[in-house]
């Protein structure tokens, strides 16, 4: 598989943000899209394949049933920065955009236009705007047994602005930094002490928005390093994968046989862990998503210290899976698609399935 990068522009876009073939569906509902505010999105070629796939950044990841059956149900529209785009009269919108940081000016005229109305709205643009990392950090704190880092978003057009928002924000070291609308822990530093500022200029960042967080201890008592990843529906909470690292920069590395028996043993008895449960609830009350995920550090069974959360994760793919009891996984991620399909339905006011 081979990746490049490209900017697209409403002028340059062949796949233009019309309704092509959308007279024939439904008017009772949308499909609300936007290209990136900075432009960028990803081109697959796959092998084999004469022309390349785009890849939308900071979207919420549905199936491709649930893509083809809202597409056959609603009509699609894209934002555009020209012009001014009209929603019209719906009785539902899905809202496919679910990074705050890519997405801003589209997901503040979604909510604009939507005010005040009685329209159902998946994944509310509010509530997406409230899970920047930053909002996010003080939206969740105070959740018992959970930890909320401390985050501030600045802007540096100077190396010395990256001190004095340290300063600013009465941060300790180590601390953590990134440009916004960064994930899988791309261009992220680890600065832990004083002396180590100098690694800012391995990342891009004049001019642009970036994240200071303060970085949390999560090791375990037994030297663990733990990340778990929890699905939220109005459904329920489900436990969509637990990772074990050698430091505490953790992603989804290759798992032995003994990490996958570790992991499927906890993940067939989660919904019996109350402490968990109970937290995904509470941080489900306080952001207010239809569908998100959360990162946590699991620390001990009543410690977490939260990464993120979002409507942007990876939670319904069946890439990087374990071949390993393997039918687990599958049985796992089909229990969150129901959770997923229930709250589509729920929002469309009709059978999907």
């Amino acid at each position: 598989m081979k990746k490049s990068k490209a900017a697209l522009t409403t002028k340059n876009r062949k796949l233009s943000p019309s309704r092509s073939n959308s007279s024939d569906r439904p008017n009772d509902g949308l499909v609300f899209s936007a290209i990136p505010t900075n432009h960028q999105i990803t081109t697959l070629l796959k092998k084999g394949k004469l022309s390349p796939s785009l890849v939308w950044p900071g979207r919420t990841i549905f199936t491709a049933e649930m893509k083809r059956v809202l597409a056959n149900k609603s009509r699609e529209m894209w934002h555009s920065t020209s012009g001014e785009p009209r929603i019209g009269r719906k009785k539902w919108i899905v809202n496919n955009l679910a990074d705050p940081d890519r997405y801003p000016h589209a997901l503040k005229f979604l909510a604009e236009k939507t005010a005040g109305s009685e329209t159902k709205i998946f994944n509310h643009p509010n509530a997406v705007l409230g899970t920047r990392r930053d909002k996010i950090s003080e939206t969740l704190s105070g959740i018992q047994h959970l930890t909320a880092p401390k985050c501030i978003r600045f802007r540096a057009t100077h190396p010395n602005h990256f001190q004095d928002a340290f300063q600013r924000g009465g941060f300790e070291y180590p601390v953590l930094i990134r440009p916004s609308g960064s994930q899988t822990g791309q261009n992220l530093l680890f600065i832990g002490s004083k002396n180590e500022w100098d690694k800012i200029y391995s990342i891009p960042w004049g001019g642009c928005n970036l994240f200071m967080t303060q970085w949390v201890d999560f090791q375990s008592s037994d030297n663990e390093w733990r990340k778990l990843r929890l699905s939220i529906t109005p459904s329920g909470v489900r436990l969509r994968h637990i990772l074990f690292g050698s430091s505490w920069l953790i992603h989804s590395v290759e798992r032995d046989e003994a990490m996958v028996q570790k992991e499927v043993g906890i993940l067939k008895h989660a919904g019996e862990w109350e402490k968990l449960q109970q937290l995904g609830k509470s941080i489900r009350e306080k952001v207010g998503l239809d569908f998100f995920g959360v990162d946590i550090g699991w620390k001990s069974d009543t410690e977490f210290v939260l990464f993120e959360a979002n409507a942007t994760m990876s939670i319904l793919s069946y890439r990087l899976m374990p071949e390993f009891q393997r039918d687990v996984y599958v049985n796992n991620i089909k229990n969150i698609e129901k959770d997923v399909w229930q709250t589509l339905e729920a929002t469309t006011g009709s059978t999907l399935r």
